[in-house]
């Protein structure tokens, strides 16, 4: 099963989504993401795949999304976890859970607030192109609508549900997840609200000691595959 799946990493490149998402510490967040999934993904063994916008085919949001999803399928593979970049709640157990649904013959989806999602699993029989081309992409309606779509053909895992990050706002809420969030993302956090305490209260997401102005993570070698 293992060498059945594949992660498609879903997702405009940093300097891409400097220009579409406008924030205080956007690049070095989006920076910060590529790097920490490429760790998340490193650790499933799994092949993994970024399509970003050069890769990415298609008008709509839909198109793209859909271009991407069988392009992978279309290399063999029998089942796909696709993740993106701006859920930075996103961790190690996320992924096991969707490789775990898959393995028991289900599909997975973790919600997002906004009503979408930041990961969805299926395996390739599921996966209709003009079916999934009609959902209401980039909408409040997109989890309902997908889950309607799956729920009579194969059984559900649903993760926690989790923030993604499009604006100022949502990046300045990551304020109240202090304790979900990885080292790199908190010292942006710290740089741009440098008037607020923060106490961590989940050691076992710091990978090294924090240090302000500095990064401490170090990622494995870059193993994710661009076509």
């Amino acid at each position: 099963m293992m060498g059945q799946t594949a992660i498609l990493i879903f997702s405009r490149s940093p300097d891409a989504e400097c220009r579409f998402k406008r924030f205080s510490g956007n690049f070095d967040f989006f920076k910060s993401q590529e790097k920490r999934l490429n760790q998340l993904c490193y650790k499933t063994h799994l092949d993994t795949y970024v399509f970003d916008e050069t890769l990415q085919k298609g008008t709509t949001f839909g198109e793209r999304f859909c271009y991407s999803v069988s392009e992978i399928f279309s290399k063999g593979y029998d089942n796909i976890i696709v993740i993106g970049n701006d859920s930075p709640q996103l961790q190690f157990q996320h992924l096991a859970s969707s490789i775990k649904a898959l393995r028991s013959h289900k599909a997975c989806i973790g919600k997002a607030l906004d009503g979408g999602f930041y990961l969805l699993a299926i395996p390739k029989y599921q996966f209709q192109y003009s079916k999934f081309l009609a959902l209401s992409w980039k909408s409040s309606k997109l989890n309902s609508e997908l889950i309607q779509l799956l729920e009579p053909h194969i059984g559900i895992d649903f993760l926690p549900c989790l923030k993604d990050i499009d604006c100022q706002t949502d990046f300045s809420n990551l304020l109240n997840f202090a304790d979900q969030l990885y080292t790199d993302v908190i010292l942006i956090l710290k740089r741009t609200h440098r008037h607020v305490n923060f106490n961590f209260q989940c050691y076992s997401l710091l990978v090294e000691r924090i240090s302000i102005g500095s990064y401490q993570n170090k990622a494995p070698p870059l193993l994710l595959k661009l076509a």
